[in-house]
């Protein structure tokens, strides 16, 4: 029998079982390699109990560099090649990254085995798509929305969540509504809480692999700070300098994992090892799984991760790399102290000039800010309208404190932004770019022309990101306050809500906000008063950078 008729057996046999997960163990261990040697789980067992899960909806949290990529690019060829008419699509945060990926990780996999190499369609087999028989697997960027493609999918791996847009991987999932498997799996390493793959992780049956003292026979699940001792250190681990690594009486190289009752150190062997759920009786599809540096004993130590808490400039990259954990820090966030500290009692006297913001949507959101000689805002109104109310009480808001220049949310009512302009000659309809000019803002402001057919323009291009980056600092230098009322604490609410985070715009990786609950109606708001506060006076046809002030500074956070 040929090797090619002997493939097509195997294929048909192993096909016949392929749903069952224990089979893909299987088949990766009989006919994939790695370093020339048949792939095996030996010190990565948490791998097999991965594979081993049958259910449809997977989230991982893990650390970086444990494998877990490793296990999923294998698992997307495996499900392809064994399930006739199986469709997998793979996502990364950019299609440059994702390319790399396929030339890198899952080509090696196809080349090194002779089962694969014999399946794989020579006509299709690109960085983009490789087909085995009548299935087929695909790779894609998540950056933007056009890299989600119109494919039906049954299986959808998306691996760096927290990297890729969230908009973008939504669109993805659609893709597997006429699938009869509907598999997905999402991994990444965190970045912060509640938000991508954190998020996720909570919403799921949350499993972790908790250790047995082999002294005391304790069980407990190991985590660096509270666990990791490092002898003759007793001040907590966050507190380590590199200038303690230069002393010679500094034992890092003997730190380890200690038992939180006997104190004595503990072997992190897989014989030493069990999952336990933490939420069994909880309801939710996913099923999750967290993977720690301590999941992997026999490529990272205590020591290692002791060593290499001091070369992060950013104690949030070390939680997030190499501990899996997620943290937020002062680059990340508002905090609810730092608003607080900008409230005052009362609001200014004089005659200065007003401007509003106004967020749009079922329940409208304004923010009317006086604008001191030095361009300084002291928020003097904060309202939630409804709807259907929303054109009538901009103009009453309008005349009631005299507003000069108003910025308002053109969607998702495009119509209704239409309409107050007509009222209203000092109303521009704001839309977000992510621009990489220099300038924070443009304005559009033409007139009607008859002539050429050619209808009035009254709008503002905000790039959004950095003018949010920009609230940040006014807030934390005091250059923003907000006067007193009873919606204080749902204001800050909402400015705290959005998070700084990375992500791909297309192959650069950028800083933007993301909300994390979805209530950050009055950030938005605040954004467009800030743009209208700079508007006040703007020419037609003119283009105006968002000036920063002279007595701007920025508060350093811990």
């Amino acid at each position: 029998m040929d090797n090619l008729w002997k493939n097509h057996i195997t294929r048909l046999k192993t096909g016949l079982s392929a749903q069952s997960h224990g089979s893909i163990c299987s088949f990766l261990t009989e006919h994939t390699y790695l370093a020339g040697k048949r792939f095996n789980f030996d010190g990565h067992e948490y791998q097999r109990k991965i594979l081993e899960d049958g259910e449809n909806d997977i989230v991982i949290l893990k650390s970086a560099q444990l494998g877990i990529s490793e296990m999923s690019s294998r698992l997307a060829i495996a499900k392809t090649a064994l399930v006739r008419g199986f469709n997998t699509m793979y996502t990364l945060p950019s299609a440059t990254a994702m390319q790399k990926f396929m030339k890198t990780r899952i080509d090696p996999v196809i080349s090194s085995s002779p089962y694969l190499r014999a399946i794989v369609s020579k006509d299709v087999n690109s960085s983009i798509v490789k087909q085995f028989g009548d299935s087929f697997l695909y790779g894609s960027g998540s950056s933007v929305d056009t890299q989600a493609i119109s494919v039906p999918i049954d299986l959808l791996v998306q691996d760096e969540v927290d990297n890729s847009n969230p908009n973008v991987l939504t669109l993805f999932e659609s893709r597997l509504i006429h699938s009869k498997y509907k598999q997905i799996i999402r991994l990444s390493t965190p970045t912060i809480p509640n938000f991508g793959i954190d998020a996720f992780y909570k919403m799921s049956r949350r499993h972790m692999a908790f250790v047995k003292c082999c002294h005391c026979n304790e069980w407990f699940y190991p985590e660096y700070h509270e666990h990791v001792r490092v002898p003759g250190f007793t001040e907590d681990l966050d507190k380590l300098t590199k200038a303690h690594f230069s002393n010679p009486e500094f034992l890092w190289m003997e730190a380890a994992v200690c038992c939180p009752k006997c104190s004595k150190p503990v072997n992190l062997g897989a014989e030493h090892r069990n999952w336990v759920c933490e939420n069994p009786n909880d309801k939710f599809v996913s099923v999750g799984y967290r993977i720690s540096p301590f999941d992997c004993p026999d490529n990272i130590t205590a020591a290692d991760l002791v060593s290499s808490s001091v070369r992060y400039a950013r104690r949030q990259d070390f939680a997030n790399q190499r501990l899996g954990v997620p943290l937020e820090d002062s680059e990340t966030s508002l905090s609810m102290s730092e608003l607080q500290h900008n409230i005052i009692s009362s609001g200014p006297t004089g005659a200065y000039a007003n401007v509003m913001g106004l967020d749009m949507g079922s329940v409208c959101y304004a923010t009317i800010a006086t604008v001191l000689p030095d361009n300084r805002l002291i928020i003097i109104k904060v309202e939630a309208i409804p709807m259907h109310l929303v054109i009538e009480r901009r103009a009453q808001l309008e005349r009631e404190y005299r507003v000069r220049m108003t910025v308002v949310d053109i969607a998702p009512y495009g119509e209704t932004v239409w309409r107050m302009q007509q009222e209203s000659n000092n109303v521009f309809a704001a839309v977000y770019t992510r621009s990489k000019s220099i300038e924070l803002f443009k304005v559009r402001d033409e007139d009607e022309n008859r002539d050429k057919a050619k209808s009035s323009i009254k709008q503002v291009n905000v790039a959004r990101d950095r003018v949010f980056d920009l609230i940040m600092m006014l807030l934390r230098s005091g250059n923003i306050q907000k006067v007193s009322c009873d919606s204080d604490v749902t204001w800050a609410q909402h400015l705290t809500d959005q998070k700084r985070v990375r992500e791909f715009d297309r192959e650069e990786l950028v800083f933007v906000w993301r909300k994390s609950s979805g209530v950050d109606h009055w950030h938005h708001s605040l954004l467009y008063t800030l743009v209208a506060s700079r508007m006040l006076g703007v020419a037609s046809g003119c283009t105006t950078p968002l000036p920063l002030m002279s007595t701007f500074k920025v508060t350093a956070q811990s």
